[in-house]
C-alpha cells in the first residue's frame, strides 16, 4: 500500500512538475485537428480569386472588422467581383431530349456542362443566379391562392448543371420555390449546400428566410439578400411557417440596414413586377419597382438585382449604386420560343464606396437556336441589346467588346 502511495505521489508530482510543457502540447493538438479554428485564415480568402462563403465550420463569420485576421489584409482588399444570371430552371420540357441525346452520345459529365459551357468562362468571381424552379423528384403541390397554371420542377441531379458552370450563390426566393411543397424547397436547399453553392432568401420564419449569405472575394466581404415580392403570399416565410423572404419596403429595407456595417457590400437580388411574355417586356419599370429598388440603395445595398418578367428590363444607376431592373430568362427549359430571344450576364465589381465597374455581356437564348446553351452575342447583335436597357453609359460603365479585343491583342 505504501509503494502504490509513493508511486502515486511521485506521478503527480511529475505530472506537476511538467504541467507547463503539457499544456502547451494538448492546446496545439487541439489547434491542429480544430478545422472551426484554422481554417480559411485572413491571408487565405485573398491569395486566391475563388470566393469563399461563411457557415458554421470556418471561422470568417466570427469578428470582422475587429478581426485580427481581417486587421491584416486590410490594406490588401480588392474589389468584390459578382457575375449574375436571371431565371434558370431546369424543369428539362423539351431540353430533356438535348440532355438526354447527350447523355447518350458523350455521357453524362458532358451533359451537365452543356447548357452553360459557351458562357461558364464568363462567371468570375462570385456566380449569382435565381432558381425558379425547385430541384427534387418530389410531386407538385397546387396553392390555394396561386392563380396561375405554371408550376415548375427540375429532376433531382439536374444541380449538376449549377455545379459545372461554376455559379456560387443560388437565390430560392422566388414564386414557384415551393412548388412541390415545404419539403421539396428544403430538398433544393440541402442539393445545393451538397455542392456548395449557398442557398439564400428561405428559411424555417421570417427572421431566418430574411437573412443573408455572407460571400468573401479578394478581402472584400459581402453580403448577398434575396427577397420574393410577388404572390402568392403562402410562398412567403411568415413569423411560425418556412417559405422565401417577403414582405414591406421597410422589412426589406431594415434587414439590408442591419448588416451594412458589418459587411464592405450589399448585393440585393429581388423578385418583382409584372411577368410579360416579350423579349424586352418592360419599356420602363413600375413605380413601386423605382421606388423599393433606390430605398434598398439608401439603405444601404449597392447593386439591385432583379428577375421575375422574364425578359430584359431597363437599368439605372442610382447614386453610386445599381439596379437591374429584370435580368430576364438564361437558361430556361419551359420555354421553346423565339419569343424569348436575348439575355445577357451582368458583372459588377463591388467596394465599400459602391460601385467599381459594370459590364453587361448580351446573350442568344432563343432554344431554336441555341438548343438551350447561351450563347455570347456578336458586338453588333450585342450593342443593339446593350443599347436596349442602358439609356446612359457613365464613367463606371465597362465595354465587354473592347475588353474582349484588347485580350486577344495582347494574347498575341
Amino acid at each position: 500500500m505504501n509503494i502504490i502511495k509513493k508511486t502515486g505521489l511521485y506521478i503527480m508530482g511529475g505530472v506537476k512538475k511538467h504541467r507547463k510543457p503539457l499544456f502547451l502540447f494538448a492546446l496545439i493538438i487541439i489547434i491542429a485537428c480544430s478545422p472551426r479554428m484554422i481554417k480559411h485564415s485572413g491571408e487565405e480568402i485573398v491569395k486566391g480569386d475563388e470566393p469563399v462563403a461563411e457557415n458554421s465550420r470556418n471561422t470568417l463569420d466570427f469578428g470582422y472588422k475587429e478581426s485580427r485576421a481581417i486587421k491584416k489584409i486590410w490594406p490588401k482588399k480588392e474589389p468584390a467581383v459578382i457575375t449574375a444570371v436571371g431565371d434558370v430552371a431546369l424543369n428539362f420540357a423539351t431540353m430533356g431530349e438535348v440532355i438526354d441525346y447527350r447523355t447518350r452520345k458523350y455521357g453524362r459529365k458532358d451533359a451537365m456542362r452543356y447548357p452553360f459551357s459557351k458562357v461558364s468562362k464568363e462567371i468570375k468571381g462570385i456566380g449569382f443566379l435565381n432558381l425558379e424552379a425547385p430541384i427534387t423528384d418530389l410531386t407538385l403541390k397546387p396553392f390555394n391562392d396561386k392563380d396561375e397554371v405554371f408550376y415548375f420542377s427540375s429532376p433531382g441531379g439536374s444541380e449538376d448543371m449549377l455545379k459545372y458552370a461554376g455559379f456560387n450563390v443560388a437565390s430560392l426566393a422566388n414564386n414557384h420555390i415551393k412548388d412541390a411543397g415545404v419539403d421539396g424547397m428544403w430538398e433544393t436547399y440541402k442539393r445545393l449546400e451538397k455542392i456548395k453553392i449557398a442557398p439564400v432568401g428561405v428559411g424555417v420564419n421570417i427572421t431566418e428566410a430574411l437573412k443573408p449569405v455572407y460571400i468573401w472575394h479578394r478581402g472584400t466581404r459581402v453580403a448577398v439578400f434575396a427577397f420574393n415580392n410577388v404572390v402568392p403570399k403562402s410562398v412567403w416565410a411568415g413569423p411560425d411557417s418556412a417559405g422565401a423572404a417577403g414582405g414591406s419596403d421597410e422589412l426589406l429595407c431594415a434587414a439590408v440596414k442591419r448588416v451594412r456595417n458589418e459587411v464592405d457590400a450589399v448585393v440585393v437580388s429581388i423578385h418583382w413586377g409584372q411577368e410579360v411574355g416579350y423579349d424586352y417586356p418592360v419599356m420602363k419599370p413600375e413605380k413601386e419597382q423605382v421606388e423599393l429598388g433606390r430605398k434598398l440603395i439608401d439603405a444601404g445595398a449597392a447593386c439591385i438585382i432583379g428577375h421575375q418578367s422574364h425578359g430584359l428590363g431597363p437599368i439605372e444607376r442610382y447614386k453610386n449604386g445599381i439596379i437591374f431592373y429584370s435580368l430576364g430568362d438564361f437558361v430556361f427549359a419551359g420555354r421553346h420560343s423565339a419569343a424569348h430571344k436575348t439575355s445577357m450576364l451582368v458583372r459588377v465589381s463591388l467596394s465599400e464606396a459602391g460601385i467599381e465597374s459594370y459590364t453587361l455581356i448580351p446573350v442568344n437564348i432563343n432554344p431554336l437556336e441555341v438548343q438551350y446553351s447561351p450563347e455570347i452575342l456578336s458586338k453588333k447583335s450585342g450593342q443593339a441589346v446593350i443599347d436596349r436597357v442602358l439609356a446612359e453609359k457613365d464613367d463606371k460603365y465597362a465595354d465587354y467588346y473592347s475588353e474582349k479585343q484588347g485580350s486577344k491583342q495582347i494574347a498575341k
